[in-house]
């Protein structure tokens, strides 16, 4: 049977996981499948659902996950008995079976955090009653783009989401007497509107909220619970040893920390692994917290100003794209725009696996733009202009271009989900020695070089947001201590 299409990647556990003073180990058992039929109705057997539809009953519940047939694969897929068998980790089973009130799910890249707390949450969301439930990051535009989608998409996957009731207005989910709620902390009087609290509660990315924030959201975790426990789940990777939720949550009474790294998913893709454990020569830090899943240091920051913006401004002086080229890496589309001598970033694309024809495919549906793409890629840029498109090679000068980039007042959209996530952790090297080096770690950095490639061209053609000069003026927001001469020679010379 072809793979679904839509449906997200699916991460199971690894027969050793890493086990850490103060986590809860993962349990014996450690490969585990979800049976649920492919088509909806009534309960048939302990383990299925049935085929025939009725009226007259009420609509179905997954399964509790108990059995163990064999993995089928990366993606939902259906066996010749029509039954769909869905992977699922220790990671799951760790959190589900922990009774603490907050569950803190910390590690490393790739280790199935957000997907296990995502299938834990729709199966009580179809087995319990008179539930609600909250998922929530900083912002609704970045939660529609990450959590809200892949809840949705699981629904899909388990032919459960034409059962449901999706009010897409108010971002909410019915479904039998259970309810479940989107919304970013900027809509503060929705958490506060409901009705009773909520049973559950997921804060995606957590550590981009502040304690106040948590804490605001604990206040709600007050429904009445009939032989069960009122939970908040938080997911995050450890960046920032010093935020709050090491110095201040982790500790208290009924905190438990759940912690994963890449090893505890078998079924991640072995070049993604093969990248994550080259970070060991690339930086330590990046290693300590993207493959070990230990706490780092918010140091050596590249950009740590910039401004989250709801839109792109209607006006603008000059605008482009940049585009960095990837498979395994993500394949990162960043619309850069000039306006009001303000600089803005817009996340378009950023997806791994995509071929050329893909890639073409999708800019047909983005307005046409100048593209400053990876000159490492002379026939990609190549086919992209033989399309119709305006593809140009862009100019890979790393220190020029984030030069260029730190002298701008950059504002970045609120929904430009992965490029947000990967500038919060932009550094530069440091080496063995502790010297920091010019150049930046080249992890997590597609959204970000196809924003510096986009930034460079436009500035090269245009001029700078912040002083918008004739060709024969200084660019007078360059001028710095240093090789000024020989950067305004690089900014100016196709203005020659």
């Amino acid at each position: 049977m072809p793979k679904p299409k839509n449906v997200p990647m699916w991460a199971t556990a690894p027969p050793t996981p890493v086990r850490h003073a103060g986590t809860i180990a993962a349990p014996t058992v450690h490969h585990t499948t979800l049976i649920i039929l492919s088509s909806l109705s009534r309960l048939t057997t302990p383990t299925t659902l049935g085929h025939t539809k009725s009226p007259t009953t009420e609509p179905p519940r997954l399964p509790i996950p108990t059995v163990l047939p064999p993995i089928r694969g990366a993606y939902v897929e259906a066996n010749p008995t029509d039954v769909l068998q869905v992977g699922f980790t220790n990671v799951f089973t760790r959190n589900q079976a922990s009774k603490a009130n907050v569950l803190v799910n910390v590690g490393g890249a790739g280790s199935s955090k957000s997907h296990s707390v995502a299938q834990l949450l729709v199966t009580k969301f179809t087995n319990e009653d008179d539930k609600q439930l909250i998922i929530t990051r900083k912002t609704l535009p970045a939660l529609k783009r990450s959590a809200y989608a892949l809840i949705v998409d699981l629904f899909k996957a388990y032919h459960l989401y034409d059962q449901m009731e999706h009010n897409k207005t108010d971002h909410v989910i019915h479904y039998r007497s259970n309810a479940m709620w989107f919304f970013g902390i900027d809509e503060p009087t929705k958490a506060k509107s409901l009705a009773g609290g909520a049973s559950y509660i997921w804060m995606e990315e957590a550590d981009e909220f502040t304690y106040e924030d948590y804490l605001a959201f604990k206040l709600q975790l007050r429904r009445q619970t009939e032989g069960g426990v009122n939970q908040i789940f938080l997911t995050f990777n450890p960046i920032d040893g010093s935020g709050w939720i090491p110095t201040k949550l982790i500790g208290q009474p009924d905190v438990a920390v759940i912690h994963s790294t890449v090893d505890d998913n078998p079924y991640a893709d072995p070049e993604y692994v093969k990248l994550l454990k080259n970070l060991a020569t690339e930086d330590e830090n990046y290693y300590r917290v993207y493959v070990l899943g230990e706490w780092g240091r918010l140091e050596n920051l590249i950009f740590p100003n910039y401004t989250l913006v709801d839109a792109l401004p209607e006006k603008f002086d000059a605008w482009c794209y940049g585009l960095d080229f990837g498979f395994v890496h993500p394949t990162a589309l960043i619309k850069v725009v000039i306006s009001d001598k303000k600089l803005y970033w817009h996340e378009y694309l950023c997806q791994s696996g995509m071929t050329n024809s893909d890639l073409i495919e999708r800019l047909t549906h983005f307005d046409k733009g100048d593209i400053y793409a990876d000159s490492a890629e002379p026939q990609r840029i190549r086919e992209i202009n033989n399309a119709g498109f305006t593809c140009l090679a862009a100019n890979k000068d790393v220190r020029l271009g984030i030069d260029v980039c730190r002298r701008q007042q950059i504002h970045i959209t609120k929904d430009s989900v992965n490029l947000i996530k990967q500038i919060r952790g932009y550094q530069r090297q440091v080496d063995k020695n502790g010297i920091v080096l010019e150049q930046p770690v080249k992890f997590r950095d597609d959204t970000v070089d196809a924003a510096r490639y986009g930034t460079l061209g436009v500035t090269e053609r245009h001029g700078f947001a912040t002083a918008r000069p004739h060709s024969i003026e200084p660019i007078k927001s360059l001028h710095f201590p240093g090789d000024e001469t020989s950067l305004l020679d690089k900014l100016l010379r196709r203005n020659k």
